[in-house]
């Protein structure tokens, strides 16, 4: 079956596109001496996590429970949790978790730390754990290399808990590539400070895990560094081509509709709005709206209601007509994913493969 013959709205990845992005990233990573713990939260699908671990990558990272679960009965068996958990019924499915899989949980409290050494002792299972730091994005983690060193130092102490290391995400870097080192280095000198805090209170760190899609490439300036958790790589999209870290031609995966209405003057509506790409705006540049058409650059999809996609065609060089099929990136491929039920895998413009989007809509 040809792409244009899906039913639309519909997601498809250039397979050939996906397995670059995969094989390049799993190089840099075994050529710079690091260890690959992909985040699948743009993907959501085991089988794509399972070309991630065949590619080089050692084990991934979710962000909930239950895309744990759903990759753990896929088979994956080494997984990260970067996502503080807590509450009865969450140690509960964590251990659960533990006793099947190497389950790797991260925290930037101790509290959160005792609960999960509780319950890991309680089932008979023991939990690595990761203390967070804050690298700058004011999301989670601790505040100071100091304050990290002893969050660090009593999780090492806690029953059911084996202390791993450290964990950060630079999140907020958003400058190109070229303009990331002295941002990089600055946080490294603080993870350092903290490494040698504990290297000196005769405490092991077997992980420092960092990174992101924008960062990716940049890891190796960051010599406490040993593993990084890009996500976005996989597909790519315009955010990611906007903050420098890669070009169009690397986006594996367009959102395909089509064109239903023409009636009103220099506008034309497609059968696909924020609940096919989600209202994310795009985080840098000068691009307006929520995608980019890869069949006309000039059309902008302008606004959005629930379904429909209002697009001005005044800069698109020629009119649309209905029944017309076009080709976007989205601004936020993550958010995307989780928006529908199934991706279809194309070679060429020939569909190959279907996946369900197992892990979409699991946030407990």
């Amino acid at each position: 079956m040809h792409v244009n013959e899906l039913d639309t709205p519909a997601l498809v990845v250039d397979l050939d596109i996906l397995e670059t992005n995969l094989r390049e990233m799993a190089a840099y990573c075994a050529g710079h001496g690091l260890s690959l713990r992909p985040h699948i939260k743009t993907h959501k699908i085991p089988a794509i996590a399972q070309m991630q671990v065949t590619s080089g990558a050692h084990g991934i990272t979710v962000a909930k429970l239950g895309e744990a679960e759903v990759m753990a009965r896929a088979g994956i068996k080494d997984i990260l949790i970067a996502y503080p958990i807590v509450g009865t019924a969450k140690l509960a499915r964590l251990t659960a978790l533990a006793g099947m899989i190497r389950v790797t949980a991260a925290t930037d409290s101790l509290e959160v730390a005792r609960e999960i050494g509780r319950a890991a002792k309680a089932a008979g299972v023991t939990i690595r754990l990761l203390a967070e730091y804050d690298a700058g994005l004011r999301r989670c983690g601790v505040q100071s290399p100091e304050g990290l060193a002893t969050l660090a130092t009593e999780m090492s102490r806690l029953p059911g808990i084996e202390f791993a290391g450290l964990l950060f995400f630079p999140g907020h870097i958003r400058v190109p590539p070229s303009e990331q080192q002295p941002i990089l280095q600055v946080i490294d000198a603080r993870l350092r400070t903290a490494q040698d805090k504990l290297f000196r209170w005769g405490i092991e760190l077997k992980t420092v895990s960092g990174g992101s899609t924008p960062t990716a490439y940049q890891s190796h300036l960051m010599k406490t560094v040993t593993e990084i958790r890009p996500g976005t790589y996989v597909f790519n999209d315009l955010n990611t081509v906007s903050g420098g870290a890669a070009e169009i031609s690397r986006c594996a995966l367009t959102v395909h509709v089509t064109v239903v209405s023409t009636a009103v003057e220099g506008r034309a509506v497609i059968d696909g709005g924020s609940k096919t790409f989600s209202s994310d705006r795009l985080r840098g540049g000068e691009a307006p709206g929520f995608g980019y058409c890869v069949d006309l650059p000039g059309l902008v999809l302008e606004t959005m209601s629930e379904e429909h996609g209002h697009l001005n065609i005044e800069a698109a060089g020629r009119p649309l007509r209905i029944g017309e099929r076009l080709r976007f990136i989205p601004n936020h491929v993550c958010t995307a994913l989780n928006l529908h039920n199934e991706v279809w895998g194309a070679r060429k413009g020939e569909v190959v493969e279907r996946w369900d989007i197992q892990a979409r809509g699991l946030v407990k």
